[in-house]
């Protein structure tokens, strides 16, 4: 779904007229309650994928739903194309009111666990904000926000935040100190080690420069899915779910490696 649609340049250069959501199936009950609600496969059950394009009432598909794209503008490089054009057109019907990204939040995951795991998932550096408390973290995360939506910044992080240090074990090289860590996801999700870091008083320069570094430092890996889930399974990685995996096609808990893709 990745590779063959959304990282296409029409499709990306349309999605800036939407809200993106990337959302975590067995990672959110809340999240798996409205993804059950949009697409069921076979089994009647929320599987590991699921795509929709919803009016902003967030409720009305606005094309067919299902594990990915192609079941809605089937396969190839023609549907595609489909796709870009179908969102130039719902974008056209819903022009919105202002620019997307004016004033808009810092885009955060869940949580440092959970943003480092997407991170290896989607082969991104994930940069995290670190506040000595909840209200300092809240601040820098503002103080950031502008930076992740600045032309260029768009799509080449994800982000995630904390004011527990604890948060930080298995990160390697990061100071358990106030400001933004960016660090390099590990090959399964579990752990990461720090590519840069500035502290909490930095400058909006010195941020997008650290940025600008630390995106020439990282290398996305090259992933088999085959390969991959072999290789975790015997290094024994397992990931813990938040709730149980309901797709017929991933291996019942114990018997799997890290889910497809991670």
């Amino acid at each position: 779904m990745d590779g063959s649609f959304l990282s296409d340049r029409a499709v990306v250069a349309a999605s800036r007229g939407f809200v993106c959501a990337r959302l975590l199936t067995y990672e959110s009950a809340t999240e798996a309650t409205l993804l059950g609600s949009l697409f069921q496969g076979r089994s009647g059950e929320l599987e590991n994928t699921t795509f929709a394009l919803l009016a902003p009432d967030g409720k009305t598909p606005l094309a067919r739903t299902g594990r990915s794209p192609s079941f809605a503008y089937g396969h190839g490089s023609e549907a595609v194309g489909r796709m870009a054009e179908a969102m130039e057109m719902i974008r056209k019907r819903y022009p919105g009111k202002r620019a997307a990204t004016a004033g808009a939040p810092l885009p955060l995951l869940p949580d440092v666990r959970r943003g480092v795991n997407v991170a290896a998932c989607d082969g991104l550096p994930l940069v995290i904000v670190i506040g000595r408390d909840e209200a300092h973290r809240r601040a820098l995360e503002a103080n950031l926000a502008p930076l992740a939506w600045a032309e260029g910044n768009q799509g080449a992080f994800l982000y995630a935040s904390t004011h527990e240090l604890k948060d930080l074990e298995g990160l390697a090289e990061v100071k358990r100190t106030a400001g933004y860590a960016v660090i390099a996801p590990g090959t399964y999700g579990a752990d990461g080690k720090g590519l840069v870091q500035v502290p909490a008083d930095a400058t909006a320069k010195t941020i997008q420069a650290a940025l600008n570094r630390a995106r020439g430092a990282f290398a996305a890996p090259e992933k088999s899915q085959g390969d991959h889930v072999r290789d975790g399974k015997r290094a024994g990685v397992h990931w813990d779910t938040e709730i149980p995996v309901t797709d017929p096609g991933i291996p019942p808990a114990g018997k799997r490696g890290p889910p497809p893709g991670r």
